[in-house]
């Protein structure tokens, strides 16, 4: 009896894990959401900054920073690129070139205060671009690429010295690559793409990650047989729910897009549904999640749980 009674419990839990804990249904609402990104980099200067890029073949790009004011130049800066943005931080300018698109390049930086002085130069191996800055910490991205076993990382910037102060790097051996990040104050949620390759089977997973300081976990969202030649996955989420919406499409013309929601605190998959259309961002609220798709339509879905 005692043995039924234990196994009993065990297939209750694992009934628990992995059943789906509620529902996703389409509704007949307006979706009175915009898509637009938040302001979460300032770039208001009191300078005019252009950027100039020399493309050359023999590989050695530049991009030259024009800083001015009343049309005259104050100062030219130039960094090692071929794509050049900047922003206007409170404590001071941060130039930045880089090379767009997957592979291996580098990604420069300088830092000048407004006096435009300069406080540090910075390079990087890959593409590494600001995403977000609060109190003197800019965080960085370094999407990666798992077609190129190339690591995604996050980092962490004190701007006042240039020191490194916060990495963390997905644990995938063979090199991922990260969506968007969601902030949600001390949380970090994205998720990150990558091939699991066996002797007798390839196949391309979506992770969902939670990230506080240096812990972190992590949920399936979905994955495809084969390389992946095309993957997409945008994340939002509350106090409550995650939700990613994603599409994957490999070689052999199979593909898949759908929206999964998941708990915000433990990553807990609620539930999943199919989409039949490809989307292309994902906003949640309360227990309503809108999605925006490629053909620019908006579908708002509910999210039925306890």
């Amino acid at each position: 009896m005692n043995r039924r009674r234990a196994i009993f419990i065990v297939l209750l839990l694992l009934a628990f894990y992995f059943l789906p804990k509620g529902v996703i249904i389409e509704i007949d609402k307006p979706a009175s959401i915009g898509f637009t990104e938040s302001a979460s980099l300032p770039k208001y200067c009191p300078f005019t900054i252009k950027a100039k890029s020399l493309f050359v073949e023999s590989g050695l790009n530049n991009v030259t920073f024009h800083i001015i004011k009343d049309d005259t130049v104050l100062v030219n800066y130039t960094l090692k690129g071929i794509k050049g943005s900047y922003l206007c931080l409170p404590d001071g300018i941060l130039l930045y070139a880089y090379y767009p698109g997957e592979g291996f390049s580098e990604t420069s930086m300088v830092f000048l205060d407004y006096n435009l002085s300069e406080k540090w130069k910075k390079k990087f191996d890959d593409a590494v671009l600001p995403k977000h800055y609060e109190d003197n910490s800019l965080l960085l991205v370094k999407r990666g690429s798992f077609e190129l076993s190339i690591k995604s990382c996050i980092y962490k910037i004190n701007t006042a010295t240039g020191n490194l102060t916060y990495k963390f790097c997905p644990d995938i051996s063979r090199g991922s690559r990260i969506s968007d990040i969601k902030i949600l104050g001390d949380r970090y949620y994205f998720v990150a793409t990558w091939v699991d390759a066996r002797m007798l089977w390839v196949k391309t997973n979506g992770d969902l990650y939670l990230v506080r300081g240096y812990e972190a976990r992590k949920a399936r969202v979905a994955s495809i047989d084969s390389s992946a030649l095309g993957a997409g996955f945008w994340v939002d989420a509350n106090d409550k729910y995650v939700a990613v919406a994603y599409f994957l499409a490999n070689e052999v013309g199979d593909w898949k897009n759908g929206l999964c929601v998941f708990t915000s605190g433990h990553l807990i998959k609620i539930a999943c549904k199919k989409l039949d259309k490809t989307p292309k961002d994902v906003r949640i609220e309360g227990r309503m999640a809108y999605i925006k798709f490629r053909d620019g339509s908006v579908k708002t879905y509910k999210i039925i749980a306890p």
